[in-house]
């Protein structure tokens, strides 16, 4: 072999090692690059969702002590309604004016609403889509409680519930009257509860905004027969039934992956149980993560890495045809 051939042979080997190793630093040193920026988002999101989870189980505590501030004096007032109107024995209330009556005790019909209850049916009440509603349509437990207070004949309350219709909270009273023929149910509103839960539905949806990538957080309520939204929006539409109701069904907490139209979102549940002393039903947290460029980092970082590759490269084949002929010119 002469030479030129030895000395083209050379630089060949040269330049596929050279090559070889700079592709190889750099594979390396992108795998490496990846799994750190794979690992931070996920341990990001992961303190952001711990984040959000606590937050929101401060806000229902701070929702459930406020409430009990004034349950009393709330429940006060709807025992002694109760307690005149179950003593009175010169009316029918089958087709008694109950809005009157409610004048009468002093309750005001924006915030209260009179039931009468016979053999688990409602025959007379001033919310009339309510009227001739069958409570056995809510499961034997709630026909057992109500057929324990009617026996009782004392005054029972209910703590704030959220109503599925209005998303607000309402507590339920009752109370059966001397003969107990009849039992009489007082639905209440309160505004201090409506300012709570207005400052709560703001919060949820401000997280939501201070969040780019966060589509969604929201507070679910309900158990193994129906599940239910604080916040409505058409979003909820999409989100798989099974993921809701396993939630609740399993008392665990869920994700899964779902698409609407070209954008990919991730769904995760939250399931959370409430103290039994608050009577308040548990509650999941849905946060909805939009994750359609949620490669966009990582393909970043493949496209970076090769082009430091190749400038690198260049650099280094630069310099060694330099040298050569450098080398060519003392010969």
């Amino acid at each position: 072999m002469d030479k030129s051939s030895k000395r083209k042979s050379i630089y060949k080997l040269l330049f596929v090692k050279v090559t070889l190793t700079v592709l190889l630093l750099n594979i390396i040193l992108t795998i490496i690059t990846i799994q750190d920026t794979i690992r931070i988002q996920i341990q990001s999101e992961n303190d952001l969702r711990i984040k959000i989870r606590n937050e929101i189980i401060g806000i229902s505590d701070f929702q459930t002590s406020a409430l009990k501030t004034f349950e009393k004096s709330f429940y006060d007032n709807q025992k002694n309604a109760l307690q005149n109107l179950t003593t009175k024995t010169n009316i029918d209330l089958r087709f008694e004016n109950l809005n009157q009556q409610m004048k009468s005790l002093g309750l005001d019909s924006v915030f209260h609403d009179l039931y009468v209850i016979e053999d688990n049916i409602v025959v007379n009440t001033t919310y009339t889509p309510d009227w001739g509603l069958d409570f056995s349509a809510f499961g034997d437990d709630k026909i057992n409680h109500l057929n324990r207070i009617l026996e009782s004949r004392a005054f029972f309350a209910e703590r704030f519930q959220f109503e599925s219709s209005t998303k607000r909270l309402k507590s339920f009273s009752y109370q059966a009257t001397k003969n107990g023929e009849f039992l009489i149910e007082i639905g209440s509103y309160s505004e201090v509860a409506d300012k709570i839960m207005e400052m709560f539905i703001n919060r949820l949806k401000q997280i939501t905004a201070e969040n780019e990538n966060i589509v969604s957080v929201n507070y679910w309520f309900g158990n193994n027969d129906y599940q239910f939204p604080l916040i409505d929006e058409p979003l909820n539409r999409y989100i798989p039934d099974s993921l809701i109701d396993n939630s609740f069904v399993e008392k665990a907490d869920q994700k899964t992956d779902f698409n609407i139209k070209d954008q990919k979102l991730n769904a995760e549940f939250m399931y959370i149980e409430q103290d039994p002393s608050t009577r308040l039903p548990d509650f999941a947290l849905s946060i909805i993560t939009d994750i359609t460029n949620k490669n966009d980092q990582v393909i970043r970082i493949v496209k970076r890495q090769a082009l430091f590759a190749l400038s690198f490269l260049i650099l280094i084949i630069g310099s060694i045809f330099i040298a050569i002929r450098s080398l060519k010119k003392h010969q």
